[in-house]
């Protein structure tokens, strides 16, 4: 079993949750799932980052849905390129990358759209922040350390340069900088 690090952002008074990503290396790949705001609604994906603890160049994978098993890219400056099927991700690291987005999710994040929310819609409520499609669990939010206009929470062994290297290439409209 793999420990997962995990980062999020939170913007309380802007689009809410603007990303959450969690990863694991295996060898010398990264592999994780991220979710965040993309021109007006959010996009989920799975990525691997192909030799990153390596010498040489890392490569980005990604699903283009939120499906380990379905189609992915590889995105290149250029313009993201399809890769064939089967994914880049061996069978086990699959199983893996499901079994910690579903816990980070648990633990972190609830959907809108989850017949269950109800009692953490009013936590939200209750302190003055509005309720988006994606949201962070209001018990969760204390552990964020906030800023005026960007709340964050990194995983205490997070290495920043993995978050660094992919939101400067992920599809998202915020990187981590921002």
């Amino acid at each position: 079993m793999s420990q997962a690090q995990v980062h999020l952002a939170y913007a309380p008074r802007g689009v809410g949750l603007l990303y959450a990503v969690m990863w694991f290396a295996v060898g010398d790949h990264v592999y994780g799932w991220c979710i965040g705001s993309k021109d007006g609604g959010h996009l989920a994906f799975y990525f691997m980052l192909q030799d990153y603890f390596a010498h040489g160049e890392t490569h980005l994978y990604r699903s283009v849905e939120d499906d380990v098993y379905g189609a992915w890219v590889e995105a290149r400056p250029a313009g993201d390129m399809v890769l064939p099927h089967p994914p880049p991700v061996p069978e086990a690291v699959c199983h893996e990358l499901n079994r910690l987005q579903d816990q980070f999710v648990r633990h972190w994040l609830f959907f809108d759209d989850d017949p269950l929310v109800d009692d953490e819609a009013q936590a939200m409520r209750a302190r003055e922040l509005s309720v988006r499609h994606v949201n962070i669990r209001a018990s969760r939010l204390d552990k964020l350390a906030t800023a005026a206009a960007v709340w964050r929470f990194n995983s205490p062994d997070a290495d920043a340069q993995v978050l660094d290297f992919l939101s400067r290439r992920w599809p998202l409209d915020f990187d981590a900088q921002g």
